[in-house]
């Protein structure tokens, strides 16, 4: 599935806010979550409404078999939190990434500045 969101960057009417250049560099199964690890493309262009958009894109298609699961993001072998943030807006990301979290923190924000 994360193949498959990677490289068909439209589906019917719908687009994706995830770089086209951007590649699937590992994928680790682990007992504490799902350990992603993509390319620097991931990280380029558009503001934090965008990285916030793809964030949730891959989270939400690695937990598509396991809504529960933790996940790991990093680029270029460097995991994204405080001290390596995403993008050049700092979009600071706690780790592990839930769907129950991003819904909280994120989903949240989305809605306070849209008021």
């Amino acid at each position: 599935a994360l193949h498959y969101l990677f490289n068909h960057p439209q589906f019917g009417q719908l687009s994706s806010t995830i770089p086209q250049e951007t590649r699937l560099l590992n994928l680790q199964i682990k007992p504490d979550g799902i350990h992603l690890d993509l390319s620097q493309a991931f990280t380029q262009g558009g503001g934090t409404t965008s990285m916030t958009y793809r964030v949730a894109q891959v989270l939400y298609t690695a937990t598509s078999l396991d809504p529960q699961a933790n996940v790991y993001l990093s680029v270029e072998g460097k995991l994204l939190n405080e001290d390596n943030p995403l993008g050049g807006e700092g979009l600071i990301l706690q780790q592990p990434l839930t769907r129950q979290q991003f819904a909280k923190e994120f989903l949240a924000q989305e809605s306070a500045r849209k008021r």
